[in-house]
């Protein structure tokens, strides 16, 4: 997997976890749109490692992501540490496990 550009991708997925609580939908609403405009190479990577179509990543990422923040599962700082190679549950979190 081409790591940078899935950690570029990711990284415009985050928010703030007391805004994913405050209002989730948005949080959703903000992935899903941060996704759309991605690069193309990391989108169907992040497809590829998830097991779906193009067409069904976005939402089921953004989804998956929203829900780890919102129960606590993922901090914000779980993405940050994606960019140092430090561990982190977020590709349990993205393969739906």
């Amino acid at each position: 997997m081409a790591l940078p550009a899935m950690v570029v991708m990711l990284a415009g997925c985050q928010t703030g976890q007391e805004q994913v609580r405050q209002d989730p939908e948005a949080a959703f609403d903000r992935c899903v749109s941060k996704v759309a405009i991605s690069n193309i190479s990391a989108k169907h990577e992040i497809a590829a490692f998830m097991g779906v179509s193009l067409e069904r990543m976005p939402p089921l990422l953004c989804r998956r992501l929203v829900d780890a923040m919102k129960t606590g599962r993922l901090t914000f700082s779980d993405i940050n540490r994606l960019q140092f190679d430090q561990s982190t549950d977020i590709w349990k979190v993205i393969k739906g496990g």
